[in-house]
């Protein structure tokens, strides 16, 4: 009977064992889930690289150009993840879950997403999951979006008129067609 035990123990362990998920990798992302209260958001400054507040001039936001995704998906291309933070829409992160990569939590320069020729190295840049080409944003991502980038802007006294959205047609560099910049620019500091 006390072998028996012994096997089933030892057979449920190696199974458990087989079945774990990896362990995360360098690159992995961490979440924001629930941060409503102002002073939650405080999070995303608990960085390994200290960043003195003359290091950001500028937030650069625009869409992944897919229906669904995460920081994790978005750093399968070649280069990782290109973006600071990543909001998700809830197809493959929570309805404006907001993932913070480790460009900023290395707080390394993001790089430019496909159709830009570059971003500027004082830019912290946001992706919004969906292609917003074709759907808007879900208006958790918008409530989550004014919330992080009015964060930043406290923090590294970014003004409204840097914090930067194009308009690239069908490209991932840009914010797509119906993304409500206007309901955006109402939420934001001057």
């Amino acid at each position: 009977m006390f072998t028996s035990l012994i096997a089933v123990l030892t057979f449920t362990s190696a199974l458990l064992l087989a079945l774990a998920p990896a362990p995360l990798t360098p690159d992995a992302a961490s979440s924001l889930f629930a941060v409503d209260a102002p002073s939650s958001m405080d999070a995303i400054f608990n960085t390994e690289v200290a960043s003195p507040t003359s290091r950001w001039k500028y937030v650069y936001i625009h869409h992944s150009r897919t229906p669904g995704g995460n920081a994790i998906t978005l750093g399968q291309q070649t280069g990782g993840l290109t973006d600071h933070f990543v909001i998700g829409n809830g197809d493959g992160a929570l309805d404006g879950e907001i993932q913070v990569g480790q460009r900023w939590n290395r707080q390394l320069s993001a790089n430019p997403p496909a159709g830009a020729t570059g971003i500027d190295p004082t830019c912290i840049s946001i992706c919004v999951i969906g292609d917003f080409d074709r759907t808007v944003p879900t208006p958790l991502q918008i409530r989550r979006l004014a919330q992080l980038v009015g964060t930043l802007q406290g923090r590294y006294h970014i003004g409204g008129d840097k914090v930067m959205v194009f308009n690239q047609p069908n490209t991932p560099a840009s914010s797509g067609k119906y993304f409500p910049l206007t309901a955006l620019r109402e939420q934001l500091m001057p």
